[in-house]
């Protein structure tokens, strides 16, 4: 079957929508299916890894960026589905790009149009700027428009999808949920090859994120309670250096206790990942499946402490300890996983046996091409 996936994002540019896609394409046309990336400005020989063939377009989602895709896509006729991977700022126009919404709406007829949304909207939320309120008002307009195009749609988490019904009640909304971008080997052997290095006794907590905003807020607010007279070290995975600067003044007594990998790529993230006893994952509107630093942390094996919030789904109970917002409440999670190790083990092994089961990219192939083929994965479990 023929794929014509339209993206925002592509390698060499960075980005988790940029990984998903690459991922994702990798993995359909390694089961033999036929694959076309429609995307702007980057080089058309970034795949040497599977038979992709890469149409680049022109920059900056503009009208010259729409006409190059639609006559891109109408001189291949209506072969094959066209599925566009959807983030509502991904397409530039201050991430309301009516028009791009606009001409998938025409395209119903034409189309096989499919589409993931990664994100729906901006939320509404209590005391903000009234510029956020009209973001969120036109952002459900540009999912309804979308809707109103495809012949399917599908999303990461539930709650996704019941904003996605209300908007479009009469769409044809499935779930399909985000795989990691993190590339893992055994956690066992990470956690073994870090103990056993001089100067590594101390259990090691680790943060995988980019340390935005909401991170910084949560970090800020948790990370005192935690550290005080506690007998583990924290690894800050990602960026974190200018966090650590920031804390550091304000918690000089904590300065020896945080250090981070700094920026990582995600192809090298997993060991640093695997080498923690245990993962602390803060989320403001708790953990989810629509969150690749989330996925990534199932992905890896190491047993997950996080927040729940709005956005947690029952499906996640059992794999992850949902230990709420409170730090004291954090922290003793954590320390009752760094006392037994078994328990640790086994909530790793129901981590990884979730994600396997729910979010590995194999699942999504299955889910794309409705069991009409075998991953290789698949394959090898057979």
């Amino acid at each position: 079957m023929q794929w014509h996936i339209i993206t925002g994002e592509y390698p060499p540019k960075r980005g988790g929508v940029s990984d998903y896609t690459y991922l994702l394409s990798r993995a359909l046309a390694e089961a033999g299916e036929d694959v076309h990336i429609w995307t702007p400005a980057v080089s058309p020989d970034v795949d040497g890894l599977a038979p992709i063939e890469v149409h680049v377009l022109p920059p900056r989602f503009g009208l010259r960026w729409l006409l190059a895709l639609h006559r891109g896509l109408e001189a291949v006729g209506n072969q094959g589905t066209v599925l566009v991977q959807y983030v509502p700022h991904m397409y530039g126009w201050k991430a309301m790009n009516l028009a791009f919404c606009l001409w998938l709406a025409l395209q119903r007829k034409k189309k096989k149009i499919w589409v993931m949304f990664h994100e729906v909207a901006f939320p509404f939320r209590r005391h903000q700027p009234l510029k956020h309120d009209l973001l969120a008002v036109a952002h459900r307009l540009m999912a309804w428009v979308v809707l109103r195009g495809a012949e399917k749609s599908f999303t990461s988490i539930e709650p996704y999808k019941e904003l996605l019904t209300r908007l479009a009640p009469k769409a044809q909304i499935e779930i399909m949920r985000l795989f990691s971008n993190v590339p893992f080997g055994d956690a066992t052997g990470e956690l073994d090859r870090r103990r056993s290095q001089p100067g590594n006794a101390r259990p090691l907590v680790g943060t995988f994120s980019s340390f935005g905003k909401e991170t910084w807020e949560q970090l800020k607010h948790t990370l005192p309670v935690l550290l005080k007279d506690s007998t583990f070290d924290l690894l800050l995975v990602g960026p974190g250096a200018n966090f650590i600067r920031y804390f550091s003044r304000k918690y000089p007594m904590f300065k020896h206790r945080l250090r981070t990998t700094g920026r990582v790529n995600a192809l090298e993230a997993g060991p640093y990942i695997q080498s923690c006893d245990v993962l602390l994952q803060l989320y403001p509107d708790g953990a989810c499946g629509a969150r690749g630093t989330f996925t990534a942390a199932l992905a890896s094996g190491v047993p997950v402490v996080t927040t729940v919030g709005p956005l947690t789904e029952p499906l996640l109970r059992g794999a992850v300890v949902l230990a709420g917002q409170k730090p004291d409440q954090i922290r003793r999670e954590i320390e009752r996983l760094l006392a037994d190790k078994a328990a640790a083990y086994k909530l790793g092994a129901a981590s990884r046996r979730l994600y396997e089961d729910h979010f590995d990219v194999s699942v999504s192939v299955a889910t794309l091409t409705q069991g009409r083929v075998v991953t290789a994965p698949e394959c090898a479990v057979a």
